[in-house]
């Protein structure tokens, strides 16, 4: 916002202020932490060379729904080229990792049970119901310490649901946020760890936290920076005994104090790598050379998707239909859903597909103009669609817009009203319908929308950049590029990776070497990252520091708006 004869507002020169100087002291704290400098801080990492790399074995953790764990999967199968992998997740999706030829290991936690949580809650950190604080928060607490202690026996256990599985042990870690257990794992092996992730979760002022309850549509810089860190002290307050329970007793590690716990992974400044491509959401300028984009990531189906003859006779009786589903989230009352989505239908003259889904869409007579279905492969489906309706899960939409399709998102809880905005800024689609405002009306207004064709060459323009790279080849580049590698190799066989370090010759070294060309020498475990380092100073410093940063902010917007004599005079 500009003030008068366009000189910047006192709010704009206050927030920027504000900004520039807590972006200043996060690095600050961060090379406190890491070691390093300002410049190392600047620096953008060389380009990883993945033949340089010895062979690893690789654990990638996932806790969440089905669209969460799908885009590791290519990820996985491409790191599998050269390493040993294991996907880590909840034992519902076994078939799914093992069909693609990868090893699994069940962590705990039931996604079904997750995803009821998050719409009970309405995706709120903290519920606001004494019925949920009393039955809810305690069973998803005793969930989160199963996952967690899951965590590290994924590290360092065969599969135990597969008597003839090898050993195995972790020397690199790949996880999403929510598998919570992940820095914590890598500090007890010391041992690279690389964050991967579908929505947002690092600071910035461009947008706020996806589970923030923040509109992404407005313009708030400094209430979205604040609102990550927000967002972290409430899930630390909510875990945090949990976790330093798992590090005492599982890990052998100390546990950390509470103003260390939240900012634990921007601190270290862990490499993140996110599933979206810049040409759908640029990467923001306040984002750093350890924050990465790639693209939306698909787990190809449809070659060994075999539809039933009826989905094939409907698709061909008529226009192409529009596809409404869900995904992995669940509804209050799937019966008024279901009637909403006919209606709007038959109000827009459009035939539709309608997922079951874990909404148990559906659940009464259906016209001819609409047919059910069960699992159905995305980029089989979609293909055959002419928009698509959903509640806007990352993998949905990136599935619809690959394809090119109008998209109506109609969100739930969290990342799903991020998605609905960056569909509707990219003109893919009109304006989110949050659930809780949704009617027969509006859908059927938004589904006629999708028809105009502005809307329609938009996304058909989006969804031809879309399908131009290889999101999962620039994921593994990231991973790659991040790995301290250089330190991971064995000094006298690049080839091969240096498990202990010879203090006699002071050189780190493979197995096969320490016990040939340097038998007899005292040797000790050799660990690649020190996870183990902590801030200085504690929280009342921190407190401090954002203080003074508060201050300064409003002595500048007042320096916009007072001229400089007035200035002086206040003083």
């Amino acid at each position: 916002m500009a003030g008068r004869n366009g000189a910047p507002s006192f709010v704009d020169v206050a927030a920027t202020t504000f900004l520039a100087r807590r972006r200043h002291h996060r690095r600050l704290r961060a090379a406190a932490v890491r070691g390093v400098t300002d410049a190392d801080l600047a620096a953008t990492p060389a380009p990883g060379d993945a033949e340089r790399v010895p062979r690893l074995s690789v654990v990638v953790m996932i806790v969440g729904s089905r669209g969460d764990v799908q885009p590791f999967v290519p990820i996985g199968r491409r790191l599998a080229e050269r390493h040993r992998v294991r996907i880590a997740t909840h034992r519902d999706f076994r078939p799914m990792v093992e069909d693609a030829g990868l090893e699994f290991y069940p962590l705990a936690g039931d996604p079904h049970e997750l995803m009821d949580y998050m719409v009970r809650t309405g995706g709120r950190i903290i519920p606001t119901h004494l019925g949920q604080i009393v039955e809810d928060v305690p069973k998803k607490r005793a969930m989160m310490a199963e996952i967690l202690a899951s965590t590290w026996r994924a590290c360092t256990e065969p599969d135990p649901d597969r008597p003839d599985a090898p050993a195995f042990r972790a020397d690199a870690i790949v996880a999403n946020p929510p598998s919570s257990g992940h820095i914590h794992c890598a500090e007890a092996l010391h041992v690279p760890l690389h964050m991967i992730f579908t929505m947002p979760w690092s600071p910035t002022s461009a947008f706020p936290h996806p589970f923030a309850r923040i509109d992404p549509g407005r313009n708030r810089p400094v209430q979205n920076f604040l609102s990550y860190g927000l967002v972290d002290l409430l899930i630390w307050g909510g875990i945090g005994d949990l976790v330093n329970a798992f590090r005492q007793e599982t890990l052998k590690l100390p546990p950390i104090a509470f103003d260390d716990g939240a900012p634990l992974l921007e601190d270290h400044q862990v490499p993140f790598t996110y599933l979206w491509p810049a040409a759908l959401v640029p990467k923001p300028t306040d984002w750093g050379p350890d924050i990465d984009l790639a693209n939306f990531i698909f787990h190809e189906q449809a070659h060994a998707y075999e539809p039933p003859s009826a989905l094939r006779d409907f698709l061909a009786a008529g226009e192409a239909p529009i596809y409404v589903g869900f995904g992995s989230v669940r509804v209050e009352d799937p019966a008024a859903i279901t009637r909403v989505i006919l209606t709007a239908l038959d109000e827009a003259g459009a035939r539709g597909i309608v997922s079951e889904g874990w909404a148990h869409l559906g659940g009464e007579a259906l016209p001819p103009s609409v047919f059910l279905i069960g699992d159905c492969p995305h980029d089989w489906l979609f293909p055959r669609c002419r928009a698509v309706c959903h509640h806007g899960g990352a993998g949905t939409t990136a599935a619809g817009l690959r394809a090119g399709l109008p998209t109506v998102v109609v969100p739930v809880f969290g990342d799903q009203f991020f998605w609905g905005q960056t569909v509707a800024n990219a003109g893919a689609g009109p304006e989110p319908i949050p659930i809780t405002r949704l009617d027969s009306a509006t859908l059927a207004e938004a589904f006629k929308t999708c028809r105009q064709p502005p809307m329609r060459e938009r996304a058909r323009a989006l969804g031809a950049r879309l399908r131009e790279t290889d999101g999962a080849e620039l994921a593994v580049q990231s991973v790659y590029r991040h790995l301290p590698w250089q330190a991971m190799r064995c000094a006298n066989d690049s080839g091969h990776l240096a498990t202990v370090y010879c203090d006699t010759c002071g050189v780190r070294l493979c197995r096969e070497c320490a016990t040939t060309a340097h038998a007899g020498h005292p040797v000790h475990p050799y660990g690649y990252v020190d996870w183990s380092a902590r801030p200085a100073h504690g929280l009342v410093a921190e407190l401090g520091e954002l203080l003074g940063d508060a201050t300064r902010a409003l002595q500048a917007g007042l320096g916009a708006i007072i001229p400089r004599g007035g200035a002086h005079r206040l003083r």
